[in-house]
């Protein structure tokens, strides 16, 4: 209910594909510290990731599901060197 509500709030169609890459997303974070999103253009990785932000955040400040406040960090990968 949380997503369909950030999806509603960004105007944004919540497709079973759309729910598929957000549930995989959500799955990935709960085994991984980190994680990097990468595909093709419009893909809807920037969405994707931004709802579940946003539902995760709302699930926080109502107490519900025992869901920690989300943080995100967005790196570009450019500015990174090979080094690091």
């Amino acid at each position: 209910a949380a997503v369909k509500r950030q999806c509603v709030k960004f105007n944004y169609q919540s497709t079973p594909v759309f729910m598929e890459k957000l549930f995989q997303l959500y799955e990935m974070i709960l085994v991984r510290h980190g994680l990097m999103l990468v595909g093709l253009s419009y893909g809807a990785k920037t969405a994707t990731w931004k709802t579940l932000q946003h539902a995760l955040g709302d699930l926080h400040s109502n107490g519900l599901l025992g869901e920690n406040k989300t943080r995100v960090v967005v790196i570009n990968p450019k500015s990174i060197y090979m080094g690091q």
